[in-house]
C-alpha cells in the first residue's frame, strides 16, 4: 500500500470513518487533505491541529455548480495528488406511508451520497489517469455500504444511493480497463454498520423497529473497522494493485455474494473482464 498512496484527498473526513481514515493515513506518513462541510470547519481545524501537516478544505457537496472550480483548485495546489477517497455521506430514516420527508431533503441525500460522488470521480479521473500513464500509481476509492447489497426498509433513500454508487464504481473500473492503463485502481469500499454519528439521529427508532436495542444489529466499533479495513487494504493482487472491492464484516459478505453470482454472470456475458 505504501508505494501506491502518497498524497490522498479524503472527501468527507470531519467525522466518523473519514476522520479515522485521515488519522490512520497520516500516521502512515501520507500527505492528507481533508474536506468537510462549513458546519464542520471547527472539527477540521481541530484535526489539522492534532495532525501536523494535514491540510483541509471546506467543501459543500450540495453546491454542484462550484464542484469543478473546487477540483481545479485542489489540482492546482496538489498537482501530484495520486489518491481520491470519496467517503462523504448522510443517512435519513423515514416511512413513505407515514411521514415522508420534504422533497428537498430527499434530493439533498441523493446529491451528497450519489450525484456529487459521481461528479467528483468523473472530474478527478482524467488527472489520475494521466498521472498513472506517466508512471505514478493512482487510485479512486468510493465508499458504498453493505446496504448497497442488502437494502433494508429503514433507509428508502440511503440504500438506493449506495447501490447506485456501487454500480458506478464497477462501471468506472470497466471503462478504465478500456484505456489499457494498469497503474490506476478503482476501489469500492464496503463497510458494515459502524458505530458513528451517521445514524445518531434515528438509532433509537431503527433499534425499536428491530425489537429493541438488545435484539437490534449491533454496530461494529469504529476502531475495529479501521483496523480491519487497513488489514484488507494490504491484501493486494499479485501485481500490487488493490482489490476491486474491500469489504469488512457484513460488507465483505455482500461483496462475496456479488462475486459468486452477478460478477460471474457479467463475465459470462462478456460485460466485464
Amino acid at each position: 500500500m505504501s508505494s501506491r498512496i502518497n498524497t490522498i484527498l479524503i472527501i468527507g473526513s470531519a467525522h466518523g470513518i473519514g476522520a479515522a481514515l485521515a488519522r490512520r493515513f497520516h500516521s502512515l506518513g501520507k500527505k492528507v487533505i481533508a474536506t468537510g462541510r462549513e458546519q464542520s470547519r471547527m472539527k477540521l481545524t481541530q484535526l489539522a491541529q492534532e495532525l501536523p501537516g494535514l491540510e483541509f478544505r471546506v467543501w459543500e457537496l450540495t453546491e454542484l455548480e462550484k464542484l469543478r472550480s473546487e477540483v481545479n483548485s485542489i489540482l492546482s495546489d496538489y498537482p501530484k495528488l495520486d489518491t481520491v477517497f470519496i467517503n462523504a455521506g448522510i443517512q435519513t430514516h423515514y416511512n413513505m406511508f407515514q411521514q415522508p420527508p420534504a422533497e428537498m431533503e430527499v434530493m439533498r441525500e441523493i446529491t451528497i451520497n450519489l450525484t456529487a460522488p459521481i461528479l467528483i470521480a468523473q472530474s478527478f479521473a482524467p488527472h489520475l489517469l494521466a498521472l498513472a500513464q506517466s508512471g505514478t500509481k493512482t487510485n479512486i476509492f468510493l465508499t458504498s455500504s453493505a446496504l448497497a447489497y442488502f437494502p433494508v426498509a429503514f433507509y428508502p433513500t440511503y440504500c438506493p444511493t449506495k447501490a447506485g454508487l456501487s454500480a458506478f464504481a464497477k462501471i468506472l473500473r470497466t471503462q478504465l480497463q478500456y484505456t489499457g492503463c494498469k497503474d490506476m485502481n478503482v476501489v469500492e469500499v464496503v463497510p458494515p454498520y459502524i458505530d458513528t454519528n451517521l445514524d445518531v439521529a434515528h438509532r433509537e427508532q431503527t433499534d425499536a423497529l428491530q425489537g429493541g436495542k438488545d435484539k437490534a444489529v449491533p454496530p461494529m466499533p469504529l476502531d475495529e473497522y479501521i483496523d480491519q479495513f487497513f488489514a484488507a487494504l494490504e491484501q493486494t493482487e499479485g501485481d500490487g494493485s488493490f482489490k476491486n472491492e474491500i469489504g469488512v464484516g457484513f460488507g465483505a459478505q455482500g461483496v462475496e455474494v456479488f462475486r459468486d453470482g452477478f460478477q460471474k454472470l457479467s463475465k459470462a456475458l462478456g460485460w466485464s473482464d
